[in-house]
């Protein structure tokens, strides 16, 4: 591998630490089980460094040999892992963080719908930053 590649996946791998870590510091905050974890009746709220690590390690792992296999195949896993992080993100901003924003003049439906928007187009846009840097040839 070139240093060009290796310099793009400490980026990726970056992205994806710090949407991890930001996810289990805030699910921490508002003392709410991650939405996934949840469903799977597993009560966590902080999810150790170790643990964000070795799920980023998992991801760059995945990473490296879908993008020697195909360049779509790997934009549409980073976009699978991209969607969980920012529906995990939605679902708990929408419950918390604009619910009390936008008072309780609102059903926390449209609180929830709020936060989901928003996470999903945080997510179109990292998903197209990742397209545009690994599509560079250079800095």
């Amino acid at each position: 591998m070139d240093f060009l590649l290796i310099t793009k996946f400490w980026i990726l791998s970056l992205i994806h630490l710090g949407l991890i870590f930001g996810l289990s510091r805030i699910a921490l905050y508002y003392k709410e089980p991650l939405f996934l974890l949840k469903r799977l009746n597993v009560k966590v709220y902080k999810l150790p460094l170790a643990v964000n690590f070795l799920v980023v390690s998992i991801v760059m792992a995945l990473s490296i040999l879908t993008l020697t296999q195909s360049k779509l195949t790997f934009f549409i896993l980073n976009a699978a892992f991209l969607s969980i992080w920012f529906l995990e993100l939605g679902v708990i901003s929408g419950k918390h963080f604009f619910s009390s924003l936008l008072g309780n003049d609102l059903p926390k439906e449209i609180c929830i719908f709020v936060g989901f928007i928003l996470a999903i187009n945080g997510g179109y846009f990292t998903l197209m930053f990742i397209v545009r840097l690994f599509s560079s040839s250079s800095f």
